[in-house]
């Protein structure tokens, strides 16, 4: 009973900063996700008696806990978009998901078998789970919010959000890709094909069009259901519960549920409702659920780092984790924003700011329970959550400043 309130207390304090983190983080020029890793650190220091992670935590509560983050995200990310689709108007985060994140992912691939010595299907599962840009620890360079059909975004907020809300869904086929050729055994026997066709096309075309309809459904309710019988929600909690509804369906209809989410989080977005503040509503109230659980996910993350997750690191882990962050990403930012009309500063920018989050935590997780056969695991786990921390520390440090540059370059 004691350690159930001693629980309790320190996760309860750590909410309670939370609430105050965002606006602190803007006046000393850090970001948040820093500063509840370091609490995490002293509620694991001490001797707070959770349940913390290590080398040997059950895979699928990783996979859970991380999964309801990144969907709520995903929703919310859908629903801070004000932009039409076009190819003139998405170019840069279309150009980042087609030139960007396959040149990554191919570096990745490499860095993998030749300085990890991973193997194969390792080594593409590596590339795959950080591929994705995430949509929860990026909130801070991302869209504020939905903004009203007269006010404008920056360009690289724009195309961050629209990039995580993209490839978080379309780091799925190469997961999978992961898992196949491992279960085939080689290269060789791996059916290429039938990967292409069902985990690409049909499941990738299937979260699209799921998403549409399903989040065009809702949409269509809160704005006919006003006016033809006078029945209206003021409820926020409809974001939430529409993230769970879109994101169900679609897996259980053989579609990807992490693209589907933010496609609907889109097609509400564009939506005319009666009550125009109430897309803020939606918004804010996925907003504070994720910034909750975000609290919980971060102090056992940082709890994690602490005992055990890291033991299998050496120089080349440090220097691989370094040269992604540092080096591969910003390459393939750059290379892919090629031919675009955005200023150089702002493409530096967009390409230094590919953050790297939980969403890589989940798909790691997800490969482990669907095939648990990978003898990489600890050290999966170990360079994985290594670049991540580096991301939340080196971004963190660096991103504010670089908002703050573009806003007033912007305005000027």
């Amino acid at each position: 009973m004691k350690d159930h309130l001693l629980i309790l207390t320190a996760m309860g304090a750590a909410t309670l900063i939370m609430a105050w983190l965002p606006s602190l983080s803007k006046k000393i020029k850090i970001s948040y996700p820093i500063i509840l890793i370091l609490v995490g650190f002293g509620l694991f220091y001490a001797g707070t008696p959770l349940n913390w992670p290590d080398a040997y935590w059950p895979d699928a509560w990783v996979m859970k806990i991380s999964e309801a983050i990144v969907i709520i995200s995903l929703m919310g990310a859908g629903l801070k978009i004000n932009r039409a689709f076009s190819w003139k108007t998405w170019r840069g985060a279309l150009q980042l998901i087609l030139i960007t994140m396959p040149v990554f992912m191919l570096a990745i691939l490499f860095l993998g078998m030749e300085f990890l010595h991973f193997s194969l299907p390792a080594s593409i599962l590596l590339a795959a789970v950080l591929a994705p840009t995430d949509p929860v620890l990026a909130e801070e360079v991302q869209l504020s919010g939905p903004k009203k059909d007269n006010e404008e975004d920056t360009e690289l907020q724009f195309i961050l959000t629209a990039e995580a809300g993209i490839n978080d869904g379309l780091a799925f086929p190469f997961t999978y890709m992961a898992i196949l050729v491992a279960q085939a055994g080689s290269w060789e026997n791996f059916a290429l094909g039938e990967w292409v066709l069902y985990k690409v096309f049909i499941k990738i075309i299937l979260g699209i069009i799921l998403g549409f309809v399903l989040g065009r459904a809702v949409g269509y309710l809160l704005e006919k259901l006003p006016q033809v019988a006078n029945i209206r929600t003021r409820d926020g909690f409809l974001a939430l519960s529409t993230t769970f509804f879109v994101y169900g369906l679609t897996e259980l209809l053989y579609g990807y549920g992490f693209l589907a989410v933010f496609v609907a989080g889109l097609t509400i977005r564009q939506v005319e409702v009666e009550e125009q503040d109430f897309k803020h509503k939606m918004h804010n109230f996925v907003g504070e659920i994720e910034r909750f659980l975000l609290v919980f996910w971060l102090v056992l993350f940082g709890g994690s780092l602490l005992n055990g997750v890291l033991e299998n690191i050496g120089w080349q882990e440090i220097l691989v984790a370094l040269l992604i962050i540092l080096v591969i990403r910003p390459i393939a930012g750059m290379l892919g924003l090629m031919g675009t009309r955005i200023s150089i500063k702002e493409r530096l920018g967009i390409s230094f700011l590919g953050i790297k989050g939980i969403g890589s935590i989940f798909y790691l997780a997800w490969a482990f329970v669907t095939f648990g056969d990978f003898s990489e695991r600890k050290e999966m786990y170990a360079i994985t959550s290594l670049v991540i921390l580096f991301s939340i520390v080196i971004h963190g440090l660096t991103a504010p400043h670089i908002i703050k540059y573009v806003e007033e370059k912007g305005e000027r």
